[in-house]
């Protein structure tokens, strides 16, 4: 089965497996420490690839990872990094002030975290992350789609999360150590709630995901020379048999 043939239908039911690091990243904008709450959302959010690739029984590259995990960026805008860093503190400290837009930014991040989570699931499920080559214009396609949600149901489900979260650290803590947690026992029961109900949006989210993942992929065909009906994994079957060749 090639990469684009695999079209069946994602999950749409909530494992707390998959969603559980998404979770933890978007609420750790709640810690009341600044750049604290920053090192934990980096720490969660970067475990989100590959734990969701355990649940599925599989193990992804590092380079993989990379690409999952790191949206392609001007080279002026690593440049700006350190001014970046300053002014996050800033920003970060003035939000323990004014509480109100802290839990607005917990709420866009958690929804974006469940979003990413979801899609990479069903990236997953669908075989697009078993190449590298494959992997990188998934990842490209997965950037694209998050940056288009405007609106969605995720939003508010993640609005009611974030305004019954406390103690995230502690959350977090006793789930890393498989420690029975109320509060946290109550967030995860809470989202399960609800999230069946928006099975047909999940449904809509990946039939656009598909949608601009093969139009990357026609377009790096049409790069390099190849009729659109051909698929990407011939192109890699092709280059295979060909480096082979060679080293014979």
């Amino acid at each position: 089965m090639t990469v684009n043939d695999n079209q069946s239908a994602p999950s749409t039911k909530f494992d707390w497996a998959i969603y559980a690091d998404a979770t933890f990243a978007g609420l750790a904008i709640l810690i009341p420490i600044p750049l604290v709450d920053v090192f934990f959302e980096w720490i969660f959010r970067r475990r989100i690839p590959q734990a969701i690739a355990k649940r599925n029984g599989r193990h992804l590259s590092r380079e993989t990872v990379f690409f999952l995990n790191n949206q392609p960026r001007n080279w002026w805008g690593c440049l700006l990094w350190p001014l970046a860093l300053a002014l996050l503190f800033l920003k970060r400290l003035f939000r323990t002030i004014l509480y109100f837009l802290t839990v607005k930014d917990a709420s866009d991040k958690l929804s974006y975290y469940w979003h990413k989570a979801f899609l990479l699931n069903y990236m997953l499920q669908r075989g697009d992350l078993d190449n590298e080559r494959v992997a990188r214009l998934a990842a490209d396609a997965m950037f694209l789609v998050l940056d288009e949600i405007t609106t969605s149901p995720l939003l508010k489900l993640a609005q009611e999360v974030v305004a019954g979260a406390n103690h995230v650290i502690r959350m977090s803590w006793y789930w890393r150590w498989r420690k029975n947690d109320p509060a946290l026992q109550r967030t995860r029961a809470e989202i399960a709630a609800t999230w069946n109900s928006y099975a047909q949006y999940f449904q809509m989210l990946a039939a656009h995901y598909v949608e601009t993942f093969e139009q990357l992929q026609a377009e790096a065909m049409g790069q390099s020379g190849l009729h659109v009906s051909e698929t990407l994994a011939a192109k890699l079957r092709e280059a295979s048999s060909g480096d082979a060749t060679e080293k014979s």
